[in-house]
């Protein structure tokens, strides 16, 4: 299975300098992609939001036109060569869900990723959290599935990254998102670049990766859900990392998952 889908011809979860945490520009991608032989290169830089510029986080607000200019340019320019789409990396938060809208008319998609509580920046999702910031996360990635504006979900095993152990609340998670998923139709992606950093060593005294979280898609993969890998690519480079790609596609291994293996209009 595992030799059928290293056959990555898309990759719909591609940053920009814009973010303030990506390098490269955006022709550096478009080569890179040409280069590792896809078909399809979605560009989703972070969602900027209005009255929260958070420069390191996500682009600002007043970004986001020159991003849809840049993108549409290198649509046209290679067209023969590869198809382009452009897109959002975005959290969901009901106060801004106009803005969302208003954003989603000059793109081609959206994707789902939740890093933070609050839309100042704060309550990274990216350390130990709470029974309760766990039950946040949770509930604001369902209410994003259900709004239909998001095309896939990213890394939903995210909340896990730096948990120390997985309990009751995370098994909750699992099962509510799973759920949610296979309801609304909502693919949920295989981050591969969780695999990034290395083996950590937990309290447990147990090596793992950040994620693909083996413990959360363990209860994930009890839903009917589809799943799509997302490289995540923060430099041109990681979309030509075949080790990544194939260390977070390991992972994966004994899981009966329903891939979508070509690419798809969002």
């Amino acid at each position: 299975m595992i030799k059928k889908i290293m056959k990555q011809n898309f990759n719909y979860h591609t940053h920009t300098y814009r973010c303030g945490h990506a390098s490269g520009t955006d022709e550096e991608y478009v080569l890179a992609a040409i280069k590792a032989g896809y078909k399809t290169l979605g560009f989703s830089d972070h969602c900027p939001y209005r009255n929260y510029p958070i420069t390191h986080i996500h682009m600002n607000w007043e970004m986001f036109d020159e991003y849809v200019e840049s993108i549409n340019n290198l649509k046209e320019k290679y067209k023969d060569v590869i198809d382009i789409k452009i897109g959002l990396e975005s959290e969901y938060f009901k106060e801004c869900l106009d803005e969302k809208y208003e954003l989603r008319e000059k793109l081609d998609y959206m994707i789902l990723g939740q890093h933070y509580h609050e839309l100042d920046g704060s309550g990274s999702y990216f350390r130990e959290n709470s029974d309760d910031e766990i039950r946040d996360y949770t509930k604001a990635i369902c209410e994003g599935m259900e709004t239909g504006l998001y095309s896939y979900l990213c890394h939903p095993d995210v909340i896990v990254t730096r948990q120390t152990e997985f309990n009751d609340a995370l098994s909750e998670s699992a099962h509510m998102i799973g759920k949610k998923a296979a309801e609304t139709n909502t693919p949920l992606e295989i981050n591969v670049r969780g695999v990034k950093r290395g083996l950590q060593l937990f309290p447990e005294n147990r090596y793992r990766y950040y994620y693909p979280n083996k413990d959360y898609w363990d209860i994930l993969v009890q839903y009917p859900i589809k799943v799509i890998v997302g490289i995540d690519a923060h430099s041109p480079e990681e979309l030509l990392d075949m080790e990544m790609l194939e260390t977070g596609l390991n992972e994966m291994t004994g899981y009966d998952l329903e891939y979508i293996k070509e690419p798809f209009i969002l």
